[in-house]
């Protein structure tokens, strides 16, 4: 069953096409890796299959309905069933890593009791094996403490569709394979996975 459609999607970045009528379909509990060259279009295709921007020509849809066409209401349950992760982990500078954790549970589930949050906020915390203090900001933690950050708040909110943009940069061999870990767990779950990666052990995995 197909999940997500683009449909001769063209990107432009002013007159210069970056994605120039690309059609791709991916099965709901997938694992789909967009590959290429520096430059060659591939985090633009995930934020547009993903929906994190408009192509400039061109349909993605969601179980068949065009993303950027969804009233409201359709648009806030597609994001609760699918999360992003950055390549450069955006978090908020100026929120502690514990409220950019807690961000999306408060957008999806507002009425989540205090206490399940806080319980959820560390399950997942631990889940990528961060020991640091939920309090620290950003900029205290090193590139690869912010990626392991970045992928827990994806997670939070326990997605079906998870789009990743080179989610093993700069991590060390033995953060890189506990990733790979939990994400093979994901896809286990019937889960589908969209991802940008140059690290071929990590694709191999």
């Amino acid at each position: 069953m197909a999940i997500l459609e683009m449909q001769n999607t063209c990107f432009y970045d002013g007159l210069n096409p970056v994605i120039n009528d690309v059609s791709l379909t991916i099965e709901k509990g997938s694992v789909t890796a967009f590959l290429g060259e520096p430059g060659g279009g591939k985090s633009t295709a995930l934020k547009l299959i993903s929906g994190v921007i408009v192509p400039s020509r061109g349909k993605v849809l969601y179980e068949g309905k065009e993303i950027s066409s969804m009233n409201s209401k359709d648009n806030l349950a597609f994001r609760k069933k699918m999360a992003f992760m950055f390549q450069n982990s955006a978090l908020w500078a100026n929120q502690s890593l514990y409220q950019n954790l807690e961000l999306p549970l408060k957008l999806h589930f507002p009425d989540l009791a205090p206490e399940e949050l806080d319980e959820r906020i560390k399950e997942v915390a631990q889940l990528v094996d961060f020991l640091k203090p939920l309090s620290l900001r950003p900029a205290a933690l090193s590139t690869g403490e912010q990626k392991r950050i970045a992928l827990a708040r994806a997670l939070i909110c326990k997605p079906e569709i998870l789009f990743l943009d080179e989610p093993t940069e700069s991590l060390d061999e033995k953060t890189a394979m506990h990733i790979i870990k939990i994400l093979t767990d994901f896809c286990s779950q019937g889960h589908t996975l969209i991802y940008v990666s140059h690290d071929y052990a990590f694709i191999n995995a």
